[in-house]
């Protein structure tokens, strides 16, 4: 009977985490580790830079940016997910280079970060290529999967971009 019990409380969770997309943003889907490979290696993050993750999820590109040293900025909006998030930052010991916001990146002010990381669905992206172009001038964005309209990238890998603003 208690298997059944924890065998439910595991669906629920993992229904009501991606269920809450629906009310909270876009459906929750990681990045694989391929293309979070990707955009490590393209964004060439130095130590002490600060990144922005926009829809940072379960914390996952967050955790592996603040291990290269960067100073990370995760804004999410699924709130399980930010509690996911933040215990796994808490229990790597990464509280001091990584954080989760639980906010709507629209309304974040991003001109003080040099990386914005991007996992959005396409029809987010053509909006936010208009806030990020206006606003954030020489600034790095990479992007997993969904490419800007008007932007060129100025490399590719896979499906990783890697624009300059």
């Amino acid at each position: 009977m208690i298997i059944y019990a924890i065998l439910g409380a595991v669906c629920l969770l993992i229904f009501l985490i991606w269920f809450s997309g629906f009310f909270f943003g876009a459906p929750f889907q990681a990045s694989s580790d391929r293309a979070m490979k990707r955009m490590l290696r393209l964004s060439k993050v130095k130590k002490g830079e600060k990144v922005a993750e926009l829809g940072s999820g379960n914390g996952k590109l967050v955790i592996e940016f603040a291990r290269k040293g960067a100073i990370v900025t995760g804004f999410e909006i699924n709130p399980i997910l930010v509690w996911i998030s933040r215990r796994r930052i808490k229990k790597l010991g990464l509280e001091k280079r990584a954080k989760i916001h639980w906010k709507n990146f629209w309304k974040a002010d991003l001109s003080d970060f040099d990386v914005i990381s991007v996992f959005q669905i396409n029809y987010v992206m053509h909006e936010l290529e208009k806030k990020l172009k206006n606003k954030l001038k020489g600034k790095r964005v990479i992007s997993n999967t969904w490419e800007f309209k008007t932007i060129k990238p100025i490399k590719k890998e896979g499906d990783v971009f890697l624009y300059k603003l």
